[in-house]
């Protein structure tokens, strides 16, 4: 009988070894699988990271071109001023395109009639046209007692 019980519990803790030892493994391929995941989004985030920033300061490059020769042409030569860019006061103002739906806008005054030279705006902006969707009346006011 002594024989009987204990080839029983060898059969019972092979069987339960066997079966935490696949539990285990499983749970280690999850957890590899959702590492992989995770680090798959990480570089995709770092790569839009790395292209937004290179976007911007190469338009921010761009901008500050177009405000040397601005100043540059101020001191020269302020009557030779592009019109379209430069107000009768001496406001500039320009966009850089920053991406596909962003642009840099700069204001600055210019040393005209002896001023200071002062930038005003310095902005990325959204082309973005934004529409809410008003499909939904979720809220009348008119409902509402008064008082």
């Amino acid at each position: 009988m002594d024989k009987q019980k204990r080839s029983r519990r060898t059969i019972i803790s092979t069987g339960t070894t066997s079966i935490v030892l696949i539990f285990v493994m499983l749970s280690l391929l999850t957890f590899a699988v959702l590492s992989l995941v995770s680090a798959q989004a990480d570089l995709r985030l770092s790569r839009k990271s790395a292209e937004r920033t290179t976007a911007y300061y190469d338009a921010e490059n761009a901008a500050n071109d177009i405000l040397i020769d601005l100043l540059r042409t101020a001191r020269e030569d302020p009557q030779a001023l592009a019109e379209d860019l430069v107000t009768e006061d001496g406001l500039a103002r320009y966009e850089v395109p920053l991406g596909e739906d962003q642009l840099l806008a700069v204001e600055a005054v210019l040393p005209i009639d002896d001023r200071e030279f002062q930038i005003t705006r310095w902005q990325a902006v959204s082309r973005y046209d934004w529409t809410p969707d008003d499909s939904l009346h979720l809220f009348d006011p008119s409902g509402l007692p008064a008082g």
